[in-house]
């Protein structure tokens, strides 16, 4: 029986250590892939230090890109309705049954009860090779399996789903033809809200970020103006900044938090116009605190929307491998880094720290379990 590697996380805040496991014989209806690269996020560094949910030991993992290896019996349709084969190359993740009471009664698919694996989360003892950082992924779970065809190289389709979760952001908070919008935050999902809510008719796009280097990668991304937080310390000078990029310093029509810190979200509501805005945050899907706010003067007194967007409905996927098929956005240089299972420790510890990683910024790190990728 041919085997494969894994990186396993004992615990939280714990070792990664190279495993090797049996890979399984597809059985009817799942899929094998052989995998090329797997994305490295801030749920993963959550992940590490036991802030989001998941089952020890792990394999983490769960923006995954691979080419089929093999198919169980009676095939298997990627979510379009293609016909899959071997040597196709997929993007996948956990999504959610759609039928169960949860899933349409209660519209609560977090708590979908037919999802018995959730890629990047699930323990090797109850599921092998259920996360991305290993050789090999294995999609077991048929009923709760997101899987699409996609033609793009896997440095640019391992991006799937930070974009399709901008593309949720950018969809509930609908940005008008003409709009100004300011991001909060220029790492992938700020960078991907930028350019998604340009291509839906922003106007004007002012990104508030930092370090230097990912500021230009924001300019690319469409950023007419960047606010520096590494120069511009100060909020109310960082306000005061923003607020002159606005026209007629009336401030956004829309301003996207993709900071995931509490105490960016008041300062992005004074970015905020008067008057219909919308303040959307996206980056705060973990827990990191409580802010003051004053519903009178932040909320009412604004006439202000205030919306909330976690994760992405598969809708959100089929625009992201629009975008990268039809090549919208720069994405090719967004993946920084392609690191071997043996360095999955390194790059958590990136992601916890200052986002330097053999010596330069890191934009976007991927685990190559098969070696580096195109």
């Amino acid at each position: 029986m041919a085997t494969g590697r894994a990186a396993v996380l004992d615990q939280p805040m714990g070792t990664f250590s190279i495993e090797t496991f049996n890979v399984p014989d597809p059985a009817s209806g799942t899929v094998l892939l052989r995998q090329e690269l797997a994305g490295c996020c801030a749920t993963d560094a959550h992940t590490y230090l036991g802030m989001w949910k998941a089952e020890f030991p792990v394999i983490m993992g769960h923006e995954n890109v691979g080419v089929i290896e093999a198919i169980g019996s009676g095939g298997a349709l990627d979510f379009n309705g293609r016909e899959l084969h071997v040597g196709d190359r997929v993007i996948a993740r956990s999504t959610y049954c759609g039928t169960c009471y949860e899933c349409r009664g209660a519209r609560q698919p977090r708590n979908c009860r037919n999802r018995k694996v959730q890629y990047g989360f699930s323990s090797p003892t109850t599921a092998l090779f259920s996360g991305g950082y290993g050789e090999y992924l294995y999609l077991s779970s048929p009923m709760t399996t997101f899987m699409l065809k996609i033609d793009a190289p896997p440095s640019v389709a391992v991006l799937h789903e930070p974009l399709a979760v901008a593309a949720h952001a950018v969809r509930k908070a609908q940005p008008r033809l003409g709009s100004t919008v300011v991001v909060q935050g220029s790492g992938a999902i700020g960078l991907f809200t930028l350019g998604l809510a340009r291509q839906a008719g922003a106007a004007r796009a002012i990104v508030v970020g930092g370090p230097a280097e990912r500021l230009e990668l924001a300019q690319a991304f469409g950023a007419d103006a960047v606010v520096n937080i590494d120069e511009l310390r100060d909020p109310e000078e960082r306000v005061r900044a923003v607020l002159d990029e606005t026209p007629g310093r009336l401030g956004a029509d829309v301003v996207y938090g993709c900071v995931g810190k509490s105490a960016a979200w008041s300062e992005g509501i004074d970015y905020l116009r008067d008057g219909d805005g919308r303040f959307l945050e996206v980056g705060l899907a973990g827990d990191d605190g409580e802010v003051g706010f004053n519903p009178a003067t932040q909320l009412v007194a604004k006439n202000a929307s205030f919306i909330g967007a976690l994760g992405m409905a598969d809708e959100d996927s089929v625009a992201a491998v629009a975008m990268m098929e039809n090549k919208r956005l720069p994405l090719e240089h967004m993946v920084s880094h392609q690191l071997p299972l043996e360095r999955v420790g390194e790059a958590m510890e990136a992601l916890n720290g200052t986002y330097l990683l053999d010596g330069r910024t890191a934009f976007k790190i991927a685990i190559a379990p098969n070696g580096q990728m195109p």
